[in-house]
């Protein structure tokens, strides 16, 4: 059982945790991945995983959050018969809807990727998939409801180390088998390959969950046994509940994430329009698609959990009446998003290079540094839309930030069409549309937790002290790297060399970010112990005599 008086702050670490260990074992494993493939893969497997993630999240990615929710509801009131009833039910569901997503994707594979015919098959091989994701999802929902975090965030982490291994595996068997040495076959045969990791990364998951249940079967039996209450619920109430509160959850994550499906579409239509090859438009897709966004995705996840954690426990504040409870667990979760999401961005903007060139030493190193130093940006905005959506969610207006994502997509897409169709920006034009709809996310949001809990930023504690602290760090990360890699470019042009004065600049950077931000924020020792490994932080900081 969870403890009650844990903050959501250290929920919200611990979720981090796991978060962190799957970004960055699915970074890792792009570079050989890329390696095999080449860049034109990396396009259309892109093509594909967009297609494959937007119609899993119209089918079945909102199990979890929704099985949790209702179930736990039951738990709490020990009607555990009930509780299990509804598992079963989700169970049924996913494998309806589920199953009717992956006939649409694998029969619709050849429209949803006319511009890019090579890319249908990569898409295809996922289409099982989205069944697999669904029935993992009732399992981890499950333990979710009994408030144990466990066997969720360790199957996360077996899901990723499979997929890993798998995708590069298949991918290089792919090549080997079908491709026969021609460039163009490679990129579609390494693509497909590719995607049969995320597949075989599903079912390890449910095969680890599997195991949890079985472990824990003596326990949820006895529990199901001791029911005694005499209100059964039958299976169409459980599957109305469920449906009303999945319907909801599914339309504002497809829109919030519908912006990849848009800016795809958009891209290769206004790139054939004007008469750009296939493979190349799908070779600069993938820089910005394979290896830009994997690399700030890494601090969003941060927010991401950070948003998990919150909404329950707004949920709970404003069901008790507790408004000052709300507003202050807000801003313990919104500070957090900040202090972890400005130094992110500046210091990727600052290392853009040296960070690309270390994850894919074969890529186009200069075009995809470009992207990630014009994009960093997008990690706050990413941060903050993500966390006040959450804000919204629990506050029990979860159609808010859908209305919200909705202005902003169309704003994206006027922003994308213009830049791509009528300048030769390309991709970088869809970057820039990227960062426009989180920018744009992020502002309405904030009007909207201001209408509906007169709830004000604290902009100097939330986005001052954190960006002149990271600002401060962001020279002394250049410094750090770029006179040295100036001054003697035959040494620190190499891989390990660059790489080791790389992981200096960033070590060297977050000392030089905690020492200011604590600083000049004032931040209390009970303050810095909610931090992810804030404890040991404080215990640092006391034995070099700063605090």
């Amino acid at each position: 059982m969870a403890n009650p008086k844990q903050t959501v702050v250290r929920e919200a670490s611990f979720l981090m945790a796991a978060q962190l260990v799957c970004s960055i074992i699915g970074l890792l494993y792009r570079s050989p991945l890329h390696m095999i493939m080449g860049s034109v893969g990396d396009g259309y497997y892109s093509f594909a995983y967009e297609w494959y993630t937007i119609i899993l999240l119209i089918s079945s990615y909102s199990i979890p959050t929704a099985i949790s929710k209702v179930m736990s509801e039951r738990v709490a009131r020990h009607e555990y018969k009930n509780a299990q009833k509804v598992f079963r039910a989700s169970v049924f569901y996913v494998l309806g809807v589920g199953g009717l997503g992956c006939l649409v994707t694998f029969f619709g594979a050849p429209f949803f990727l006319s511009t890019q015919p090579d890319a249908v098959l990569a898409l295809r091989i996922l289409a099982p998939t989205i069944v697999f994701s669904g029935l993992l999802g009732c399992l981890r929902g499950y333990f979710q409801a009994q408030r144990s975090m466990f066997p969720t965030a360790v199957s996360r982490v077996v899901e990723q180390i499979v997929n890993a291994v798998v995708s590069v595996l298949a991918a290089w068997l792919f090549t080997k088998s079908f491709a026969g040495g021609d460039e163009g076959l490679i990129a579609k045969y390494g693509a497909a390959g590719g995607t049969l990791g995320t597949g075989a990364g599903v079912l390890a998951g449910i095969l680890f969950m599997l195991f949890v249940c079985a472990v824990n079967m003596k326990l949820l039996s006895s529990r199901i046994r001791r029911d005694r209450h005499s209100k059964e619920e039958t299976y169409g109430e459980v599957f109305k509940v469920i449906f009303l509160m999945v319907t909801p959850i599914i339309f504002s994550t497809f829109i919030y994430n519908a912006s990849a499906i848009v800016d795809q579409n958009i891209y290769n239509y206004c790139m054939l329009w004007r008469n750009v090859p296939a493979a190349e438009a799908s070779s600069q897709y993938g820089i910005f698609s394979y290896q830009f966004k994997p690399i700030i995705n890494i601090p969003i996840a941060m927010a991401s959990a950070t948003s998990t954690a919150l909404i329950p426990a707004v949920a709970a504040a404003m069901a008790a009446g507790k408004r000052e409870d709300a507003v202050a667990r807000i801003d313990e979760c919104m500070k957090l998003s900040s202090f972890l999401a400005i130094p992110a961005a500046v210091g990727l903007a600052v290392l853009s290079i040296p960070v690309i060139r270390i994850l894919y030493p074969s890529a186009n190193v200069d075009a995809a540094g470009l992207l990630l130093s014009v994009g960093a940006i997008s990690v706050v905005f990413y941060s903050f839309s993500t966390v006040t959506n959450g804000v919204l969610q629990g506050l029990g207006h979860p159609s808010v930030p859908m209305k919200n994502a909705a202005i902003a997509l169309l704003v994206n897409a006027a922003v994308a069409f213009a830049l791509v169709g009528f300048t030769s920006m390309g991709v970088l034009g869809v970057l820039i549309a990227t960062v426009v709809y989180a920018a744009t996310v992020t502002f309405l949001n904030a009007l909207s937790m201001k209408r509906y809990l007169r709830y004000k930023h604290d902009l100097r504690r939330l986005i001052l002290a954190p960006l002149r602290a990271a600002l401060a760090m962001g020279v002394v990360c250049g410094c750090i790297y770029w006179l040295p890699a100036f001054l003697l470019p035959g040494i620190f042009g190499r891989y390990l060399p660059s790489a080791l004065l790389t992981v200096a600049a960033v070590l060297a950077g977050i000392f030089t970010y905690v020492v200011l931000y604590t600083r000049t924020t004032g931040m209390t020792d009970e303050e810095m112990r909610k931090l992810p490994m804030g404890t040991k932080l404080l215990s640092l900081l006391r034995r070099l005599h700063i605090r």
